[in-house]
């Protein structure tokens, strides 16, 4: 990978409105990782609302990419940390919460979270956190840094640890 990347005028001014958009999200991010002092490296990418997307700008596998996925929990709502290849089971999260789940909206996700959805990131959460199993078989692992153009790189040990997540089988 380039640490150079050009962009027609029209691109980069796409790119500024999300960086307008999700700037304190990103600096959020940033500040939570200093605090718990992780090892990391943030990438600015091309714009990603999938997990194929996200995999292709960044060169990475999909099972390296880390969803921040948002779930109504009973009255509560949690947060899952599921593969990028993979999907949650609803029916594992309800056996491990006690509670039905169901997704959360957009709007609940922006509300509980302050990241909107394609940007949601694990990390300066006030919510109870779950950690698919298998991302810890990685050596690193690349979740949102609050915006769909910006990634983290991470040991997902770190990761757990920094996040205080419950890890289960949830795929």
């Amino acid at each position: 990978m380039t640490d150079v990347f050009t962009q027609s005028p029209k691109e980069l001014e796409q790119f500024l409105k999300f960086m307008e958009k999700d700037l304190e999200n990103v600096r959020r991010v940033i500040s939570f990782c200093r605090e718990k002092d992780l090892d990391n490296e943030f990438m600015v990418h091309a714009k990603s609302e999938t997990v194929e997307e996200s995999a292709e700008n960044v060169g990475i596998e999909e099972e390296k990419i880390v969803k921040t996925l948002i779930f109504k929990a009973g009255e509560e709502f949690v947060a899952v940390l599921c593969p990028g290849d993979k999907r949650v089971s609803e029916q594992k999260l309800e056996e491990i919460t006690g509670e039905n789940v169901r997704m959360a909206n957009p709007d609940e996700v922006k509300e509980n979270t302050g990241y909107i959805i394609g940007g949601v990131s694990p990390f300066d959460l006030n919510v109870s956190t779950f950690m698919e199993r298998s991302i810890l078989e990685h050596e690193e692992v690349k979740p949102a840094a609050g915006s769909r153009v910006v990634g983290v790189t991470v040991d997902p040990e770190e990761l757990e640890q920094a996040l205080n997540a419950n890890v289960a089988e949830l795929t």
